[in-house]
């Protein structure tokens, strides 16, 4: 009687599976559909426009633009031939990406963390919620310059010949530490300005789905005696690593946006007889963000991150 109980329930369990993730793609489609539409309707056309672009020479006449096929010399051009007053295309980029490589372990990280701290009870919880997420408020190119007005009195203090007071690099080096632990240090130090202002959504995001975690889970594993450690690896990051790819990818887009590889390319753009080469920027500048977002996903897979933590 009992095997024949399992195997009455078993296909409705099969089915009721299968029925939620039919709803899930309903779901998506819903919500992906006015971004769809937006993008057949207004960015299709141009996307694949400056395509074409890319490979061309445009020379802009009263009758219209002219355009002569020159193959990849738009792309040689911006990898090996582009210099600004004081850097170039390739060297920009070459930043940008290794910027945001190490960025997004360290934001994924620090925002994770200060998530579960805000997510415990104590006075003043909602003013330090607040504090969190003002960088987000103020990141804008005025507060940005106003905050960077720290090294014109560092640069008019070397003018009195004050130096700095403690030099955390010449420290290190003192100490014997290998070279490139000392950079990656130094270099995660300076970064803190940069992770502090994209913090603000991710640690709202992480704390959002840290406060859907079923209640009953903390309390039974608060019963079995469990740790706090034990409760976070147990049952705080799993049900959390769902949201750790919106994460990344908010990360990934933003440090890209706000890169100077984008100044650059409209810089490019406004000179009347650079628009092919403009173009093909854009696109290396495209490939560069599709192919660290293949790299997340194949992470993805292999570690089995982002799916949910219930349907397993």
């Amino acid at each position: 009687m009992a095997e024949l109980e399992q195997k009455t329930i078993r296909p409705h369990k099969g089915k009721s599976l299968t029925g939620y993730k039919r709803q899930k793609m309903i779901w998506a489609i819903i919500f992906l559909a006015p971004w769809i539409i937006g993008f057949l309707m207004f960015f299709m056309i141009p996307f694949i426009r400056s395509l074409y672009f890319s490979f061309y020479t445009l020379e802009p006449t009263p009758d219209g633009i002219i355009s002569t096929y020159n193959g990849f010399q738009n792309y040689v051009y911006a990898f090996n031939q582009h210099v600004t007053s004081n850097s170039s295309f390739r060297v920009e980029l070459i930043n940008t990406t290794l910027d945001a490589l190490i960025n997004i372990p360290v934001l994924l990280i620090f925002s994770l963390f200060i998530a579960v701290m805000l997510n415990m009870k104590f006075k003043g919880r909602a003013l330090v919620r607040a504090i969190f997420f003002i960088p987000v408020i103020l990141n804008s190119a005025a507060v940005s310059t106003a905050l960077g007005g720290g090294d014109a009195i560092a640069q008019l203090l070397e003018e009195q010949g004050i130096g700095q007071i403690f030099n955390l690099e010449f420290y290190l080096i003192q100490t014997g530490m290998m070279p490139w632990l000392i950079s990656f240090i130094v270099g995660l130090i300076d970064r803190i300005y940069t992770i502090l202002s994209l913090a603000g959504v991710p640690i709202l995001l992480f704390l959002a789905s840290i406060q859907t975690v079923p209640k009953h889970l903390y309390e039974a594993a608060k019963i079995e005696g469990a740790t706090g450690y034990e409760t976070f690896w147990l049952i705080t990051l799993p049900n959390v690593s769902p949201h750790i790819i919106t994460v990344t990818v908010f990360a990934l887009v933003d440090t890209f946006l706000t890169s100077s590889v984008s100044r650059i390319i409209s810089d490019e753009l406004g000179n009347s007889n650079r628009w092919g080469e403009s173009a093909a920027m854009a696109w290396i500048y495209v490939s560069t963000i599709i192919l660290i977002l293949l790299l997340l996903v194949v992470i993805a897979k292999v570690f089995k991150i982002g799916g949910s933590h219930y349907e397993d």
